[in-house]
């Protein structure tokens, strides 16, 4: 199964991250990540990554390096997004 991560906001601010899973269904975080705050944003970045590293066990993960540079920003994360992306 592949899955694909992107984000839905701006270009001014990230409110969501977007898993697609096999072009089936979208799973949305829960929390605006413009309004989430850092702490908010950090508990999300931990989960995720615990999430990507469980599925990519089984699955295939994919992020385009300019979604995952812009997601490990927003969420304080430090190389956890881009070791899954594909150019």
């Amino acid at each position: 199964m592949k899955i694909n991560l992107g984000i839905r906001g701006s270009t001014d601010a990230i409110n969501h991250i977007l898993l697609k899973v096999n072009d089936d269904f979208i799973l949305q975080t829960k929390d605006n990540l413009f309004w989430a705050g850092d702490e908010g944003r950090n508990k999300t970045g931990k989960n995720l990554v615990e999430l990507l590293n469980t599925l990519a066990k089984d699955h295939e993960i994919s992020v385009r390096k300019n979604v995952a540079e812009e997601i490990e920003f927003q969420l304080n994360l430090n190389g956890e997004i881009i070791k899954y992306t594909s150019e």
